[in-house]
């Protein structure tokens, strides 16, 4: 009986044994041997010649697109000064007169929309203002009396040399 005692007791410590050295795994343990392999696989990866060349690639393909992005927004400048300067241009063969161009073309400028064009609220505008419309008629007034007596126009300088002999 003795030796099937000690039997069933190497038996429990081997079971005991057996249970001991099975071991559970934590989501931690998961974590760490994936991420392990990870950067075991992206290392090996990351040697590779092709690789490189994608890197390379990428990085000359970023400075295109901004370059891209560049001519984009210097494009969009250029074609709002191209409108400003067509618009400015349409208003001077308007008849408007010279010293309200600028005023005009903002204004109008501003009157365009998706249902009106340049033209339709130029002449709108030309119909409602017609004040800054016409030709400029610049008239010379002589501020000062002739002191001559006669009709001859008197220079800037005869009217000073009147004003000075008559003080």
């Amino acid at each position: 009986m003795e030796t099937e005692n000690k039997d069933t007791q190497v038996e429990n410590v081997e079971e005991t044994e057996k249970v001991e050295t099975t071991k559970t795994y934590t989501q931690e343990d998961i974590d760490n041997s994936f991420n392990a392999g990870v950067k075991k696989a992206k290392s090996d990866w990351q040697k590779d010649e092709k690789y490189k060349e994608f890197l390379e690639w990428k990085k000359t393909n970023q400075n295109d697109s901004e370059k891209l992005k560049e001519l984009q927004i210097n494009n969009e400048e250029l074609l709002r000064e191209n409108k400003l300067l067509k618009a400015t241009n349409e208003v001077a063969k308007s008849d408007v007169k010279p010293e309200f161009i600028r005023f005009v073309t903002s204004e109008v400028m501003e009157l365009v929309n998706d249902t009106t064009d340049f033209e339709t609220a130029l002449k709108n505008y030309k119909k409602e203002n017609s004040q800054y419309f016409g030709e400029t008629v610049v008239k010379k007034v002589q501020s000062s009396p002739n002191l001559n007596g006669g009709t001859k126009q008197s220079t800037v300088n005869d009217i000073f040399n009147d004003m000075i002999r008559g003080a």
